[in-house]
């Protein structure tokens, strides 16, 4: 079961611990520095801070630990002379810690009920590590998977006046440091300073828009969901119309891996909601459509997969590798989403999608209702 999610970044205290794995007998020693594996320990305290909201019922949330791995990587890359591929860290790239192994621990370090105890609790039910995150080798520009980027912890509280303060943890990890390029943002929405009940403008934050449809069809909203910024509110009321939005990219630089991140909210009762992607003048070489029966469908298949929820926003990535034979992996997540999928572009579309240069997020005939949409984002890293 999902539960809403807190992230975490503050800590009472932090400790590490880094040191390089150990051989085995007869064990081949890695060639290159960068393919030693390492043991990284982390462990401290988390600033938690939840308070329960009943004296009958438990109020359980998922809890996203993020204690820092970059001090030590630091330490290891200077105390042990690691090369550093060109440019600076945090422009032209970022220092990631692939994992091999895995154990984490988590525990309840502090809690707190103000008055009467009226059947209150306090649970860390289960512990596992946030999705791993993925990227580009700097060096090699191969990609690169199963990057650390935290801890699920799910908790429970209950009484009115009970507060789970405090998280301790201890997350041993074995791999190796990776030196992941930096991606090149190439669309970004931003819809705050747009008024509300107004077109979203054409100047984004990265890259352009436009509005396809009729008057109203495409508008900026407040957020469906707290906390967070503007949306864009995507409906199509009647007639032969379709009503989009189209993020235009910055430029088109052709081969490589692109990601595209969006967060969407399916109310109760919309229609088919479809994300395309397209050329700069519009040529689509692959859509995904989110079905009224809550399954995702690509290109028009039979086969659906996933499940994503009403009136709850969720997540949406998909990581397109754009070459010669184009391919794609879809990812849904968040409270009440979930599946992922693998897909080719379809062989005569393929050289459509070397000219990847927008997205298009639209309903369309005979489909009406209305979905939202926010913090859409396009990057590239090369392969």
């Amino acid at each position: 079961m999902a539960f809403p999610i807190k992230v975490i970044n503050a800590f009472a205290g932090q400790n590490w611990v880094i040191t390089p794995a150990a051989l085995a007998v007869q064990e081949t020693p890695p060639q290159d520095i960068h393919a030693q594996k390492w043991l990284l320990t982390l462990s401290g305290v988390a600033l938690v801070n939840l308070q329960g909201n009943s004296a009958a019922q438990w109020l359980r949330e998922t809890l996203v630990l993020q204690p820092t791995i970059v001090d030590p990587m630091h330490f290891a890359i200077a105390h042990h002379s690691i090369p550093k591929p060109p440019g600076v860290e945090g422009n032209a790239y970022s220092l990631a810690f692939q994992v091999e192994q895995y154990a984490p621990y988590a525990s309840i370090s502090a809690i707190f009920n103000q008055g009467v105890s009226n059947n209150s609790g306090f649970a860390v039910d289960v512990w596992r590590p946030n999705p791993f995150g993925s990227g580009t080798d700097a060096f090699s520009h191969h990609s690169v998977g199963n990057l650390f980027s935290g801890l699920q912890v799910d908790v429970a509280v209950r009484d009115t006046d009970a507060w789970l303060y405090r998280i301790g943890y201890n997350i041993l990890l074995l791999g190796k440091i990776v030196f992941v390029a930096k991606p090149e943002t190439l669309f970004r929405s931003n819809f705050d300073p747009t008024p509300i009940g107004q077109p979203p403008a054409a100047v984004q934050d990265i890259g352009t828009a436009r509005v396809e449809g009729p008057p109203r069809s495409v508008i900026v909203i407040a957020p469906p969901v707290l906390p967070s910024g503007r949306w864009i509110r995507v409906s199509r009321p009647t007639g032969p119309d379709i009503a989009a939005f189209h993020g235009v990219f910055s430029h088109v630089p052709g081969d490589g891996v692109y990601t595209f991140s969006a967060i969407l909210f399916m109310a109760t009762g919309s229609g088919m909601a479809s994300i395309s992607f397209e050329t700069a003048s519009g040529e689509e070489f692959l859509h995904l459509d989110f079905l009224p029966d809550n399954h995702v469908r690509i290109d028009d298949g039979s086969a659906e997969f996933g499940v994503f929820p009403r009136e709850q926003p969720f997540i949406v990535q998909v990581t397109l590798k754009i070459n010669a034979a184009s391919s794609v992996h879809i990812v849904l997540s968040g409270a009440g989403a979930s599946g992922a999928q693998d897909y080719s572009v379809l062989a005569p579309l393929r050289p459509l999608s070397r000219q990847f240069g927008a997205v298009r997020v639209w309903q369309g005939f005979p489909n009406t209702g209305a979905f939202d949409a926010t913090n859409i984002v396009v990057s590239r890293a090369l392969d």
